[in-house]
């Protein structure tokens, strides 16, 4: 048992109260689960090699996770929002054509990938095919990608005239492409340039773009 988690319960150490204390040790234990299942892998790694990283006693594992796959969410909706901070300031620091904004959101998510390698193996691997409650979440997810990126090109493109359904289909179809190339990027282990990869990318999403907006 560590320090801070000494102390009666309702009693405040250091400043904290027992709620600040929960939420910090639910922090690490996240924080640790990025590096484990980043790094070794979701199957590899068992609660107490992410407690013992983490300098969380185990029994203080189970205030915040019901087991590993809450644990696993949890690292995967970190990763996640990481990508999708890096898609949205990419866009938003590129201001002006639709290209351009494409090019900066793009560059943005696969630089991100290449420098936390960690993030793309969690997001992109370590969550398939672990049970159908992660598997809805990682669909809700990716639905929530699809939402980023109306987000971001409706106001740059004239997309009225397409029905809302087809324009969904459309959007997840790029996303899609865009996640596909990302894995086999990560797959190569990076060997493409990373300028070559945002290009190849960008192709796509443009093309399909700039044909909806005509």
């Amino acid at each position: 048992m560590t320090v801070s988690e000494l102390g009666a319960p309702g009693r405040k150490y250091r400043g904290a109260g027992p709620e600040q204390r929960q939420q910090q040790r639910r922090a690490r234990l996240v924080d640790a689960a990025i590096e484990e299942f980043g790094t070794r892998g979701y199957r590899n790694t068992t609660i107490d090699a992410v407690c013992a990283r983490a300098g969380v006693g185990k029994r203080y594992f189970y205030e915040s996770f019901d087991g590993s796959e809450g644990l696993l969410l949890a690292a995967y909706t970190v990763a996640t929002d990481r990508l999708r901070g890096y898609i949205v300031d990419g866009a938003v620091m590129s201001p002006g054509t639709v290209s351009a904004a494409v090019h900066g959101s793009l560059t943005g998510f696969f630089r991100g990938i290449a420098e936390d390698p960690r993030i793309a193996r969690i997001a992109f691997f370590e969550i398939l095919g672990i049970s159908p409650a992660v598997d809805a979440d990682y669909r809700r997810v990716t639905g929530s990608f699809v939402d980023t990126f109306l987000e971001l090109a409706t106001p740059m493109v004239d997309i009225d005239s397409v029905p809302r359904p087809l324009l969904r289909t459309i959007a997840t179809g790029l996303v899609g492409a865009v996640l596909t190339i990302a894995q086999q990027w990560v797959l190569e282990d990076y060997r493409q340039p990373l300028d070559s990869v945002v290009d190849s990318a960008h192709t796509v999403l443009t093309s399909v773009l700039e044909g909806l907006g005509r």
